[in-house]
């Protein structure tokens, strides 16, 4: 006999997750590399632990401190407060389910202000209790602020004057995006006691898989939560990490918002009402069905019925969503970026570059040992990478590696630009165990290569070694670079990997700002 589970409220609607990139190129006739997605209000690349990965894995056998008192104390740093006043969660999202459960029950109501985060109704409606559009006799009232996914601020002020109007309502304010904001109810929950704010380490700090939240409430209501609080939600590895990211925020908001402003510009330049939005996405409100029309060309965002939600991704990513919606901004780009997308019948290929990065990367061939390659690449380079490919790997690897190196040659060039204020030479020597590899560049558009990567063998896990000479090549007359690389050892593994890092290295040097102009003294690239 199958156990009966409790009856659901009725119409009730479970959270609905998005369509996968993999469903929505099946959809449409595309290939995976050309899926954008627009509509997830994370970052297109992780956040840089600040803590040892070794580290914080090394006891996986054991349980976390139930505690939390390394991360709430970290939290309780970051806002200004006492650490009795952090309550540590899954992500924000387990602390919305741990208020209805703290503060609703049958009968009670919940005053959620539509269009807003679905969760609040579903917490709400799972508590049996009934969802209102009004404060007065509500148990709890949610707030977004910033609203996802409209993007408006309301005052804190008057946030504080709505929990003084309602004092026997918990106001719950969901700062999921406060950073983007910097306008917060934190300093006005010890003096008003029924006002709880959420926080999360998903959207700013890009650590959404960690799935690490913090609530802050005056001292008792924390401790309430904390009655109701799951033991150990939180894996030790991700408390370790969201406590280092807190204790040394290492965050790039002004980026973010420079380039929502510009985004919001164009769109409204193109008639579109797009209102002012201090998130980071802007929302277009429409009655027509954009999100359709979009997603048919493989640009994803996420569609409400007053309209559509657009996450901002790099400028030039952007630029494409723009372009779709018949929006061009009159204002260029800021920073040394690129976006690069090559279809071809043999492979498809999709670059997003960032010059003045961390070394942050996303890098998805096919190929292991490939991607772990541009993976040292990137890194040693200091650029940020997103690096999407597919290919006829059935046949062989030759036509990936071959288009995955040109691809990027054409990525950095267009980053450089006219290759105006940038050191324009570097050069590396670097040693791997046994193994040693020379590089020299010169990105002033003489485009030739001497590669000379000494390989024992042909094969180095699922990788032909013997094709990077020519692969490098293709960056080196595709960027419009002079590269000089030589490596050879005796551990093949070891050869590829210090070619690629004193490649990295070498490019590091090259494209470093230095002074006005083109460092020539024929004055022209």
């Amino acid at each position: 006999m199958t156990p009966v589970a409790l009856s659901l409220p009725t119409g009730f609607r479970p959270y609905s997750w998005a369509t996968s990139s993999v469903e929505v190129a099946a959809r449409h006739g595309l290939r995976l590399e050309q899926i954008l997605r627009f509509d997830q209000n994370t970052p297109t690349l992780p956040g840089v632990p600040r803590v040892s990965l070794a580290q914080s894995f090394a006891r996986l056998n054991e349980y976390p401190d139930g505690t939390y008192r390394e991360l709430r104390e970290a939290a309780a740093s970051y806002c200004g407060v006492d650490a009795d006043q952090i309550v540590v969660g899954a992500g924000a999202d387990e602390l919305i389910a741990l208020c209805a459960r703290t503060y609703l029950g049958p009968g009670g109501r919940a005053a959620v202000s539509p269009p807003t985060y679905g969760l609040y109704r579903i917490v709400t409606e799972l508590e049996s209790a009934e969802v209102v559009e009004e404060p007065d006799g509500a148990a709890v009232i949610w707030v977004c602020n910033p609203n996802n996914p409209t993007g408006e601020l309301r005052d804190p002020a008057e946030l504080a004057a709505l929990a003084r109007a309602h004092p026997y309502s918990i106001v719950v304010v969901d700062e999921a995006y406060f950073e983007f904001a910097e306008a917060t109810c934190v300093p006005l929950v010890t003096e008003q006691p029924n006002l709880i704010v959420l926080r999360t380490l998903s959207k700013a700090f890009g650590l959404a898989s960690l799935r690490v939240g913090y609530a802050i409430a005056h001292a008792e209501v924390a401790a309430e939560l904390e009655l109701r609080r799951a033991p150990a939600s939180v894996s030790g590895p991700a408390a370790r990490i969201a406590a280092a990211a807190l204790r040394e925020p290492r965050l790039d908001v002004a980026a973010t918002i420079a380039e929502r402003e510009r985004v919001r510009g164009a769109l409204l330049a193109a008639g579109h009402d797009c209102p002012e939005s201090a998130g980071n996405f802007v929302f277009v409100h429409t009655v027509e069905p954009l999100g359709e029309q979009l997603e048919r060309q493989g640009l994803v965002v996420r569609s409400f019925a007053e309209g559509i939600r657009v996450t901002l991704r790099r400028a030039r990513e952007n630029n494409v969503l723009l372009a779709a919606l018949g929006a061009v901004s009159k204002t260029a780009p800021k920073g040394r970026e690129a976006y690069v997308a090559r279809i071809s019948t043999e492979t498809a290929l999709r670059v997003s570059l960032e010059l003045d990065g961390d070394g942050r990367t996303r890098v998805e061939t096919g190929i292991g040992f490939l991607d772990h390659l541009l993976t040292l690449w990137a890194f040693h380079a200091g650029f940020d990478l997103e690096l999407l490919a597919g290919g006829d790997l059935d046949v062989d690897e030759h036509h990936t590696v071959e288009d995955v190196l040109a691809g990027l040659g054409e990525a950095v060039s267009e980053a450089l630009g006219p290759r105006e204020g940038v050191a324009r030479y570097g050069s590396a020597i670097v040693p791997m165990d046994e193994a040693r590899a020379t590089a020299a560049v010169d990105l002033v558009r003489r485009p030739h290569a001497e590669i000379e990567l000494r390989f024992g063998g042909e094969r180095v896990g699922g990788l032909a070694v013997t094709l990077l000479a020519h692969a490098l090549e293709r960056f080196a007359l595709q960027g419009g670079f002079t590269i000089h690389l030589t490596a050879a050892g005796i551990d093949d593994h070891h050869v590829a990997e210090a070619a690629f890092k004193a490649l990295g290295q070498a490019l590091r040097q090259a494209c470093a700002p230095a002074g006005e102009g083109v460092r020539s003294t024929k004055g022209l690239a």
